[in-house]
């Protein structure tokens, strides 16, 4: 029993190393903003920055935070579609002193995914109503808020994680 007792405390005190001590390097899974957050850093003026990555089966979106003293600011986003198995980016957004507002940003993830998907058709020379070209751009990125811990969250983790930990260094 003793082993068993080690052998979990071993896989926890890797998910909840004690000050001072390295952890595993994967991005670490945030519920109430339902995305994952990588690459968090402290500039030398104390203001802390992350990555945060939502995706769902045709669609990553990676938001640039800021945390500057008690204010938390949007400096980005970028809109990936997948290539086979790679990711490529089709848009993307800076911000100057945006307040962080999630309506504010899925307004702005679906007009970049709507512009794309525009784009597209228009290459394809095939002729699509805007209300449903709207309609799948609002549809594809409600589901990039898909929580992870959800038991049909249905993307193949071993896949992502790769794409994940690639953005965390």
């Amino acid at each position: 029993m003793a082993q068993i007792a080690n052998i979990s405390n071993s896989l926890f005190d890797g998910l909840l190393p004690t000050f001072g001590t390295r952890g595993n390097n994967l991005p670490v899974w945030n519920e109430g903003q339902k995305m994952f957050i990588s690459s968090e850093y402290e500039s030398a003026s104390g203001n802390r920055y992350y990555k945060g990555l939502r995706f769902c089966e045709q669609l990553v979106v990676v938001e640039t935070v800021g945390l500057y003293h008690t204010w938390t600011y949007i400096d980005g986003i970028e809109i990936y579609v997948f290539d086979g198995r790679k990711p490529k980016l089709v848009g993307k957004r800076q911000y100057e002193k945006t307040f962080y507002n999630l309506d504010f940003i899925k307004k702005q993830t679906t007009q970049m995914v709507e512009d794309y998907l525009q784009g597209q058709i228009k290459l394809q020379n095939v002729n699509v109503p805007a209300l449903r070209i709207s309609e799948e751009a609002k549809a594809v990125v409600e589901r990039s808020y898909k929580s992870f811990l959800s038991d049909d969250f249905g993307h193949n983790m071993q896949d992502m994680i790769p794409l994940l930990c690639a953005s965390n260094q």
